[in-house]
């Protein structure tokens, strides 16, 4: 009986140190991914600022180059402020610290907004942006800003996965809540990854060659694994579900809902202003 009890604890305390070594490797990977996706966009705004600082003087004769290097800093800084974005709402969820101000929100609007955004790639892809839109009802109880994160990620994602075809947004009245579904025909992925989907740092696949830059590997959407486990966090906290049909080579839907409003309060979560008790150093 003792030798059994041994046993027993000794073989816990084998996978407990086999779950330790794993979760030391993970950690390892992050920060090698996040030092790239977080270099990148910085090498790209240094190397296009100093080609702007070259022929400053002859802007009026070049000014296609000019608007061309412009436009690379600013999307290298907006991908940079969507990293890090990524990384607070990350460290939030993992602590239970997000905050959530739930009101009336009009979801139609806001997948306007996001695909108003991805137009322009969009068009240079030769993707088409295709909505169909359930008027009955229009509004959910979420949070505005998180809501708009769902969408600009799932929306980011759909049209960077497609080298061809379209993107169709389609909105559902369910009894109580209102579905949103992001169908794409993209690359698709294996049963195996989709059921590993959500899964904090668990990427599909690494890099890509970018087709805008200068000799500069881009981490594909979700390259940190962090963007969506964010969606789907954030979905799930608001009171939501979300379901992924993908098939390898005819592209990937996905399906999420969220409470839909229908009279109740403004509500706020986790809203303290006191900073100790935010971080759970207060008694």
């Amino acid at each position: 009986s003792l030798q059994q009890k041994v046993d027993e604890q000794t073989k816990e305390l084998t996978t407990k140190v086999q779950q330790l070594q794993e979760a030391r490797r993970k950690e390892a990977d992050m920060i090698d991914i996040m030092g790239h996706e977080l270099r990148t966009p910085m090498s790209i705004v240094k190397l296009n600022a100093d080609l702007l600082h070259k022929f400053t003087e002859n802007i009026p004769t070049r000014r296609e180059d000019y608007i061309k290097y412009v436009g690379r800093i600013k999307d290298a800084v907006d991908t940079e402020i969507k990293l890090i974005n990524t990384l607070l709402s990350s460290a939030k969820l993992e602590g239970n610290k997000i905050e959530l101000n739930l009101e009336k929100v009009n979801i139609i609007n806001q997948i306007k907004m996001s695909l108003h955004a991805q137009d322009k790639r969009a068009r240079e892809s030769g993707i088409e942006l295709i909505t169909n839109y359930d008027k009955k009802s229009s509004f959910v109880y979420a949070d505005h800003a998180r809501t708009v994160e769902i969408l600009n990620n799932l929306i980011d994602n759909a049209v960077k996965y497609t080298n061809k075809g379209s993107v169709t947004v389609t909105t559902k009245d369910l009894k109580d809540s209102i579905q949103v579904s992001i169908a794409d025909t993209g690359a698709g992925m294996s049963k195996e990854d989709v059921s590993k989907l959500g899964q904090k740092f668990f990427r599909t696949s690494n890099y890509i060659k970018s087709q805008k830059s200068d000799d500069f590997d881009i981490v594909r959407p979700g390259g940190t694994g962090l963007g969506l486990y964010v969606t789907l966090s954030l979905i799930k906290k608001m009171g939501g579900d979300i379901k992924v049909d993908s098939e390898l080579g005819k592209g990937s839907t996905f399906t999420f809902t969220l409470p839909k409003y229908q009279g109740q309060e403004i509500e706020k979560r986790n809203d303290t202003q006191d900073m100790f008790e935010r971080m759970g150093l207060r008694e």
